[in-house]
């Protein structure tokens, strides 16, 4: 049962050898991964002496044991202080004071541009067939209003491009009412094509943001399977951010007059970059948070608050 058990000790570790970069936490890894080796050869060599009759002392054979056992809990708190730091041990508490006034009520948390437009997370997601668009953007507000703004520019332009596509879908379809029904009714934000156009490209600015701060944690989290989910996440953003561009040229290019295949073909294409772009925004800030543990539990520094 032992021997099962150290194995998979050995194997784990080995496996987290070589996920990471060089670093304190691999040499420190490294040389208590060498201390197990070395206790289980001790502990083996007790074993067969006491087998054999060599030696009848226990106490030199429950000692090696130990040792087996005290390496693995040292390997074991290497990887667990890693990944989700300790907290500090408890210090002597100072007596209590006799004071029947309650305690301070706690500060909250600092202010932000977070903008409060009434999302309500709990509220039911649009449907993905009748409003694709609005599905995606419901999505990525719900990823987004997981965390604090604060200090943190990938959650506010996440949370931003979210509103932007929104405000786009909804234009789209009021303007298609106009042209195809001769509705007069104010269904959006934008007064002119030229003002959802201007929109796009707020979008692309919103991703390179995104990118820009990805790339800072990418470049400082030691785990490599993490910085590879990371980098795979983010990868689409650029091809995507193009191709909204072009679509926002398309949509200049009719603008004025209506061409029913034309204004079809871009609310399509719309419809498809907005679902992709903001599925790649989302995992992008999932894999961004992954990787920031690692750096917090490095560095002390946490990019990421959850709202509790």
């Amino acid at each position: 049962m032992v021997q099962k058990i150290t194995n998979r000790v050995l194997e784990v570790t080995d496996a987290e050898l070589e996920n990471v970069g060089p670093g304190e936490y691999k040499n420190k890894l490294q040389a208590d991964r060498m201390g197990l080796e070395n206790a289980i050869k001790a502990a083996g060599d007790a074993t067969n002496d006491h087998i054999s009759g060599k030696t009848k002392d226990l106490d030199k054979f429950n000692q090696s044991v130990t040792e087996v056992h005290m390496n693995i809990s040292r390997i074991r708190e290497d990887m667990v202080g890693f990944y989700l730091p300790l907290p500090p041990l408890p210090e002597d508490l100072p007596p209590p004071i006799e004071d029947d006034t309650p305690p301070a009520r706690p500060p909250g948390p600092a202010e932000s541009d977070e903008e409060d437009d009434g999302f309500d997370v709990d509220a039911p997601a649009p449907d993905p067939v009748e409003a694709p668009i609005e599905h995606a953007a419901f999505k990525l507000r719900q990823e987004t209003a997981k965390y604090y703004e604060d200090e943190n520019d990938m959650i506010t332009a996440a949370r931003k491009i979210a509103q932007k596509f929104q405000q786009m879908a909804k234009y789209t379809k009021g303007r298609r009412e106009i042209l195809e029904l001769g509705s007069t009714e104010e269904k959006s934000e934008f007064s002119s094509m030229t003002d959802m156009i201007k929109t796009c490209r707020e979008v692309i600015a919103l991703t390179k943001t995104i990118q820009k701060h990805a790339n800072a944690i990418s470049n400082n989290c030691p785990d490599k399977r993490l910085v590879m989910s990371l980098s795979n996440s983010m990868e689409p953003m650029g091809m995507l951010s193009q191709q909204l561009n072009i679509i926002s040229s398309v949509k200049a290019a009719a603008s004025g007059r209506y061409d029913e295949a034309a204004e079809v073909e871009a609310d399509e294409m719309l419809t498809i970059n907005a679902q992709n772009l903001m599925k790649s925004v989302r995992d992008t800030v999932r894999a961004s948070e992954s990787c920031s543990v690692k750096i917090m539990s490095q560095a002390g520094n946490l990019q990421f608050k959850r709202k509790k």
